[in-house]
């Protein structure tokens, strides 16, 4: 592998593991547990997202007194399984991948390949945060080949 190369893909990986950091301080921020959907009666019956402790980290009422606009029953089961808890679950088994890449790579192909697939792994995690400040386009997979690969395997 290039110096170049070897350089984009460390380059590739810190930034990865700092916006997996970024989503687990957020998600411990929030609490770091399971949320669910409760109607709690004070002051006013109301739709709560309710930690496992009992406390109630957002309704669907406002400061205001007005809905906040996730009473629908698709956001609801979205928010609350996307809560803190599944959060920190998901950005510990990222660590986990990316620190396996790695020493695996070379063991399922001892070819250069091996290095390309480790790489487009890692590009394809990264696609997730392409919104994020910092992503480059020089690390965004060529979806039309991965896709074009695939259905020529099948």
């Amino acid at each position: 592998m290039s110096t170049t190369s070897r350089t984009t893909i460390d380059n590739l990986t810190e930034w990865l593991l700092l916006q997996i950091a970024e989503d687990e301080m957020k998600a411990r921020t929030a609490g770091s547990e399971a949320w669910k959907w409760r109607v709690v009666d004070a002051p006013a019956q109301r739709d709560a997202l309710v930690r496992t402790n009992g406390t109630i980290c957002a309704d669907s009422w406002g400061a205001d007194r007005q809905e906040t606009g996730f009473r629908g029953a698709e956001a609801k089961v979205f928010i609350e399984r996307f809560n803190p808890e599944r959060i920190l679950a998901d950005c510990d088994a990222k660590r986990r991948m990316l620190a396996r890449l790695p020493p695996l790579a070379p063991a399922w192909w001892p070819t250069p390949r091996s290095a390309e697939e480790a790489k487009a792994v890692m590009r394809e995690m990264a696609l997730a945060y392409q919104n994020r400040p910092g992503y480059r386009d020089e690390w965004r997979p060529d979806l039309g080949m991965r896709s074009l690969q695939a259905v020529s395997s099948i």
